[in-house]
């Protein structure tokens, strides 16, 4: 199974979760909690990065998305929508989804929670959290990079050469 996430080009084999969601939070996890998110598709990926940035063509040039592989049984659990919070897209992150994924997280039984992305409407796109303390995080691989993140097509001057 593939999975993808957007991060700078330094940081695409560092999987310790100790990046800005451990610093400030997120949806699914409080400050001081390890976690990485990842797209369960290149355009969540994409979407999701599009809440940090004003356009995507404010993407610093170093930033990467990163195609990473999981085997296919690797132990995945769902939060189902009857068990999503009411207000759980709402910014900033409700205290409510942040405790869900703590728990889950405290837990450690399995490698991942898929969840609702905010970032497309209804939660109609999939974001997987991953718990870089479970034993699984050592065989996630990076099969790929690609620094042509946007087509500049859609997204005149996000053609990055590097």
């Amino acid at each position: 199974m593939l999975i993808f996430r957007i991060t700078k080009k330094q940081y695409l084999n560092n999987l310790n979760g100790l990046g800005g969601s451990y610093e400030d939070g997120a949806r699914w996890n409080k400050p001081g909690t390890p976690v990485l998110y990842f797209g369960m598709s290149a355009a969540v990926a994409m979407l999701e990065m599009a809440n940090y940035t004003s356009t995507p063509r404010m993407a610093p040039p170093s930033f990467r998305l990163g195609i990473y592989e999981i085997a296919d049984d690797t132990p995945i659990d769902r939060l189902e929508p009857e068990d999503w919070p009411e207000g759980w897209s709402q910014f900033p992150a409700p205290e409510s989804t942040q405790e869900i994924g703590d728990q889950w997280l405290e837990k450690g039984g399995s490698f991942g929670l898929i969840v609702p992305s905010c970032a497309v409407s209804g939660g109609l796109g999939e974001v997987l959290v991953v718990n870089p303390r479970h034993s699984g995080i050592s065989d996630v691989r990076l099969v790929e990079e690609r620094s042509d993140i946007f087509n500049p097509r859609a997204f005149p001057g996000t053609d990055h050469k590097s």
